[in-house]
C-alpha cells in the first residue's frame, strides 16, 4: 500500500488531467442553473416528487412478483461449502435484483424531470442532460465490486488477486494519462492494418500522399481521393483486408489516393484550416492531375476531412477565387460530416468558456492540443462502452483488454495544433461561420450555396460525435444534386461496414422533407451495406475503363512514416 501511494505521487498532475478530461466545475454549474429554474416552477417540483413516489411503488411490487415464486416466499439455492460460489447466485440474490432495478428506475426519472423543465435554454439543458447521464453511468451497480456479480465472484474464486492485477494497470493507466482498451501488441501498422499495398508518390510538411497499386488490370479513368480527419489516423479506412473500404474500392477498379497527415508537434503551432486546405488538399489534387493527367477526381471526406472538402467546393465556386483550371471535381462523398453546427450534439459541451480557457492555457505552452486528451473526450462522450466498462473490466477483474481493430486505431490519436483547435472550437462549433456564410478562406467567402457539384452524404443513425439530424441541416446549405443516405451503428462502426460481414442497414428516401424527423418517418430501410449503394452512385460518374496507372516515382512504400508519428528534419 506504501508503494501505491508513493507512485500516486509521482505522477504529474497533467497526467491527471488528462486522465480525468470532464471538468466538475462546469457539471456543478449546470446543476445550480438548472436548480434554479426548477426553484422557479414549484409545481414542476410536485409533479416530479409524485412522479418519482408512483414509480418507486411500481418498482416494488414488479421486485416483489420477481423474487417470490408462486407460493409466496423467496427461494434461494446456495451451493455446498465445500465447492466455490457459482455467479448465478449473485445474480439472482435479491439485492442485485433490486440494486438495478432501483438504479434504472431513479435514473430514467431524473432524465424525465429535466426534460420536463421549460424555460432552460438549450445549450444549458444539453449541458446539464449530459452530466447526468454520465453521472448515471458512474453510478451503476456494475461499477462497485459488491453490487457486480461478477466481481464478487472472481474475488471469491481468485482471493482477491484480481483486484491486485487490477491495481497495477490502474497505476499503468494513470500513468499514461488513458485508459487502456486494447491490446496494441496485437496490431503493426503496415503489417496487421494499413496493409493495403501503394506507395508515397508525395510529401510537403504536413501530408503524405499516398496511392494504392492496382489490383485490377482496367481501371475507371477518374481516380478518387480520400481526406481522413486529422483528429485521427487515415487506417480507420484501411484496417484489416477483410474490413477495409480501401482495398475493397481498390479491387471494385478504381484508382485510389490517401492522405496522411502528419501528427504536429509544437512546430505546427501555427498551422491552421487554411494551411491543412492549401498544403493538404489543394496540393493532393495538383499532384494526382499531374500523376493520371485526369482533369476529374472523385474526393471522399470523413468527418471534419468533409468539412475541408466542402469548404474548397465553395471555394471553387466563387467567382472571386484564384482559377484552379486543372482541378475540377465531378463529385464528393461526405461520410459523417458536419456542416451547420447549430446542433453538434455532445461535443459541443466541451465548447464551454472554462473548457476552452483550460486548453488555451495548455496550448500556449505546449503549441497543440495532446492526443491523449482528445481520446479522453471522445472516450467521455461514450463513458458507458469506452470508460466504465474497461474500468471494472480491467481493475475489478483484473482481466487485460483484447486485440481489436478499432479500438487499436481509437487509441492511437494525433494531436491538433493551437490555431486549428481554434478555429474549429471558436469559428466552427461556436460562431457556426460556415452555415452563416461568414466564413473566409484566402480573403474569398465560403459560400455553400454556390456548390453544384454532385454529393453523396452518409450520417450514421447512432453517431454520437455527429448527429444525423445535423448533417441534415447542412445537407440544405447546397444548391446541387445530393443523395443523402442514413446508415446503421454509429460514428465509426457505422463507416466501417463491409458488405461481406453484412452487420448493418441503412435508410434511403428521395423525397425532400422540411425536417430530419420528416425524412426518416418515409424513408426506407435497406438491408446490407451502404458501401454497394455508394458504389452504384458513382460509378456512373467514373468514366471509361482503361489500363491501370503503374507507379513509377515515389518516395517510400505505404503507409509511410507520418501514420508512425515520424517527421523527417528536413524536406
Amino acid at each position: 500500500m506504501e508503494k501505491f501511494f508513493n507512485d500516486y505521487l509521482r505522477i504529474k498532475s497533467t497526467d491527471l488531467f488528462q486522465f480525468a478530461v470532464l471538468n466538475p466545475q462546469i457539471a456543478i454549474l449546470s446543476y445550480l442553473k438548472v436548480g434554479e429554474k426548477m426553484a422557479s416552477q414549484p409545481q414542476k417540483i410536485k409533479n416530479a416528487l409524485q412522479d418519482l413516489l408512483e414509480r418507486l411503488l411500481e418498482l416494488q411490487k414488479s421486485f416483489v412478483k420477481d423474487i417470490t415464486q408462486d407460493n409466496g416466499y423467496i427461494d434461494m439455492k446456495y451451493s455446498n461449502k465445500d465447492q466455490k460460489f457459482k455467479e448465478d447466485i449473485f445474480i439472482n440474490n435479491p439485492m442485485m435484483i433490486f440494486s438495478r432495478k432501483f438504479y434504472e428506475t431513479i435514473s430514467q426519472w431524473m432524465l424525465d424531470t429535466l426534460d420536463s423543465l421549460d424555460e432552460i435554454e438549450p445549450f444549458l439543458k444539453n449541458s446539464a442532460r449530459f452530466f447526468l447521464k454520465q453521472y448515471i453511468d458512474l453510478m451503476s451497480p456494475d461499477n462497485f465490486p459488491f453490487l457486480n456479480p461478477i466481481v464478487l465472484k472472481e474475488t471469491f474464486d481468485t482471493a482477491g488477486e484480481n483486484f491486485q492485477k487490477g491495481l497495477k494497470m490502474l497505476m499503468e493507466d494513470m500513468k499514461n494519462g488513458s485508459i487502456t482498451t486494447n491490446d496494441r501488441s496485437q496490431f503493426k501498422i503496415g503489417r496487421d492494418i494499413a496493409a493495403t499495398h501503394g506507395k508515397v508518390i508525395f510529401q510537403n510538411n504536413l501530408i503524405e500522399l499516398i496511392q494504392y497499386s492496382s489490383s485490377t488490370p482496367k481501371v475507371f479513368a477518374v481516380p478518387i481521393l480520400f481526406i481522413p480527419p486529422w483528429i485521427n489516423k487515415f487506417y480507420i479506412l484501411d484496417l484489416k483486408p477483410e474490413s477495409s473500404f480501401i482495398k475493397w474500392i481498390v479491387d471494385k477498379g478504381f484508382t485510389v489516393f490517401m492522405i496522411s497527415w502528419v501528427n504536429p508537434d509544437k512546430r505546427y503551432k501555427n498551422k491552421g484550416f487554411e494551411d491543412y486546405l492549401r498544403d493538404g488538399l489543394l496540393a493532393s489534387l495538383e499532384k494526382i492531375s499531374d500523376v493520371t493527367k485526369a482533369k476529374s477526381i472523385h474526393t471522399i471526406g470523413y468527418c471534419v476531412g468533409g468539412t475541408l472538402i466542402s469548404s474548397l467546393l465553395a471555394y471553387l465556386a466563387n467567382p472571386l477565387c484564384e482559377k484552379h483550371a486543372r482541378i475540377k471535381n465531378i463529385s464528393a462523398t461526405l461520410l459523417t460530416t458536419l456542416l451547420d453546427f447549430e446542433r453538434a450534439g455532445d461535443m459541443s459541451i466541451f465548447m464551454a468558456e472554462s473548457y476552452l480557457e483550460a486548453i488555451n492555457s495548455q496550448m500556449k505552452e505546449k503549441g497543440i492540443l495532446g492526443g491523449n486528451i482528445l481520446y479522453n473526450t471522445f472516450s467521455a462522450l461514450k463513458a458507458k462502452d469506452m470508460i466504465w466498462r474497461y474500468f471494472v473490466n480491467s481493475y475489478m477483474l483484473g482481466k487485460k483488454p483484447e486485440a481489436h481493430e478499432i479500438l487499436f486505431w481509437n487509441s492511437d490519436p494525433t494531436n491538433l495544433t493551437s490555431a486549428m483547435q481554434t478555429f474549429l472550437a471558436t469559428d466552427l462549433y461556436k460562431n457556426n461561420l460556415l452555415k452563416t456564410g461568414m466564413l473566409k478562406m484566402f480573403g474569398v467567402p465560403i459560400n455553400l450555396k454556390l456548390v453544384e457539384t454532385p454529393l453523396y452524404m452518409i450520417s450514421m443513425k447512432k453517431d454520437h460525435l455527429v448527429p444525423w439530424q445535423a448533417t441534415f441541416d447542412g445537407m440544405r446549405l447546397f444548391s446541387g444534386d445530393i443523395r443523402f443516405v442514413l446508415g446503421g451503428s454509429g460514428h465509426v462502426a457505422g463507416v466501417v461496414n463491409h458488405p461481406n460481414k453484412d452487420k448493418y442497414c441503412y435508410w434511403i428516401n428521395q423525397k425532400k422533407t422540411a425536417t430530419a424527423e420528416e425524412w426518416f418517418a418515409s424513408a426506407t430501410e435497406m438491408a446490407g451495406s451502404w458501401w454497394n449503394d455508394w458504389l452504384e452512385w458513382i460509378k456512373p460518374m467514373a468514366g471509361p475503363l482503361m489500363d491501370s496507372f503503374k507507379i513509377i516515382d515515389f518516395i517510400r512504400d505505404a503507409p509511410g512514416i507520418y501514420v508512425n508519428n515520424q517527421t523527417p528534419e528536413k524536406l
